[in-house]
């Protein structure tokens, strides 16, 4: 009978010893399935806001080719620069050093339909976090529709957003 204690008491301890192990790989794995999700997310918001950022830069500078200015009556043009606004608000704070600013540039070439090329990509992107860090956007961040509705009042910092801007646009003229 002693005996089958003992056989009994070890194999509780053997199968406790392997629930533990047994625990413990699956909590690692799943701490790196969540960092992986993580990376994953930022990457993919990145590279989203890029692409965002993109296309409204094309749509600004076909505006800008055709009227020679950053006309801030056009209330498209008030939208894009909020889409902008909107989606390099991320950049604040960024390197060329960072995942997120590499990311975001190659989303900015996508979504520009290759206006921003690989070429010009770092004079770009240096103008957006110019932009980002030493002006306030945040009249045109947010929902577009109270934007629109507001229409060019909304916008505080006209004149330095339409600055800025417009020197990023300069660097399309060919």
């Amino acid at each position: 009978m002693k005996t089958f204690i003992r056989t009994a008491i070890v194999a509780l301890v053997a199968l406790f010893a392997m629930e533990s192990v047994a625990s413990a790989q699956f909590l690692k794995n799943l701490f790196n399935k969540s960092n992986t999700a993580a990376t994953t997310t930022q990457v993919s918001a990145a590279s989203t806001n890029g692409q965002a950022a993109g296309a409204a830069l094309k749509s600004l500078y076909t505006s800008y080719k055709s009227t020679g200015k950053l006309d801030m009556g056009n209330i498209t043009n008030i939208m894009n620069l909020a889409t902008l606004a909107t989606n390099i608000k991320d950049l604040k704070g960024q390197t060329n050093k960072t995942q997120f600013y590499k990311d975001f540039a190659a989303g900015l070439i996508t979504g520009s339909n290759n206006l921003v090329s690989q070429s010009n990509s770092s004079a770009v992107m240096s103008g957006l976090s110019n932009l980002v860090n030493n002006v306030d956007l945040s009249a045109l961040q947010g929902n577009a529709s109270q934007i629109a509705s507001k229409g060019t009042t909304a916008i505080e910092n006209a004149t330095a957003i339409s600055e800025s801007v417009s020197n990023i646009l300069n660097l399309f003229k060919k």
